[in-house]
């Protein structure tokens, strides 16, 4: 971080204070909603800068009206700015499975009024059942995958769900777009929801991990979709730039909004 960005943000934070409570995000897709956090953690969110290219996506490919996944959502910030987007007559299908996140997410549901905003209390991953869940200090790093070898991380049991075997149960709508940020467990996730990929086409917004990327990118390649960097707009053709990033998967019959 910059100096003048430094000296920036202890301004702000100076201004509206440390403390953890609901506040209103100022700027950004979610501007208007109400967020509990610190300042000194979450700045970027009630300034609307946290990934802007996540942002800018959103504003591209979602539209009033659709079903949107937000896998590995955390407390909720992309998921308000989804539930902005879709507005009323849209349903935004959230799902994270860490307790201390779900509780956090559930609050700012609820000091929101967010009737199109539904939560699983659930990790998506290719087959229903349980699982451990690693949380190496950071809330937003767990992972289903990563911190194995850490011994001070905390471990905790976490249902699964498969995206696929909920759709066919017809206990989850088909989406239009999907974000998934699920460090390091996105080959698992999409392996689940193969069919619902390939039966709904959406426009897919995927973090890209080392673990399991070949995988991914086999999966997505077979199913007639294209790659592109969510952060530059390139298009991305080989599995050797496709590396730990942000990235836009585009189904064949599916172009952008100029």
């Amino acid at each position: 971080m910059s100096a003048v960005k430094t000296v920036a943000k202890s301004c702000a934070v100076l201004l509206l204070g440390r403390e953890t409570r609901p506040r209103t995000i100022l700027r950004g897709l979610a501007s208007g909603y109400r967020i509990c956090i610190s300042p000194t953690e979450h700045l970027g969110y009630l300034l609307g800068t946290d990934e802007r290219h996540l942002q800018r996506a959103i504003r591209k490919y979602v539209n009033a009206g659709d079903t949107v996944y937000d896998i590995g959502a955390n407390i909720g910030y992309v998921s308000l700015s989804l539930a902005k987007r879709v507005g009323a007559a849209g349903r935004v299908i959230a799902f994270e499975p860490v307790p201390a996140n779900v509780k956090a997410l559930r609050l700012n549901m609820e000091i929101n009024h967010l009737a199109n905003l539904q939560l699983i209390e659930a990790a998506v991953s290719d087959a229903p059942g349980e699982t451990f869940i690693r949380i190496a200090g950071n809330l937003s790093m767990a992972s289903l995958v990563w911190h194995r070898n850490n011994p001070s991380a905390e471990q905790t049991s976490v249902r699964t769900v498969s995206i696929d075997e909920l759709t066919k149960a017809g206990d989850l709508p088909y989406p239009a777009f999907v974000k998934i940020d699920v460090e390091g467990a996105e080959a698992a996730v999409l392996t689940g929801m193969g069919c619902t990929i390939d039966r709904a086409r959406p426009v897919l917004f995927v973090e890209c991990s080392e673990t399991g990327r070949a995988r991914a990118w086999d999966l997505l390649q077979g199913l007639g979709y294209r790659c592109q960097s969510a952060i530059t707009e390139k298009w991305i053709d080989s599995l050797e730039e496709y590396r730990h990033s942000d990235f836009l998967w585009l189904p064949g019959n599916k172009k952008k909004r100029e």
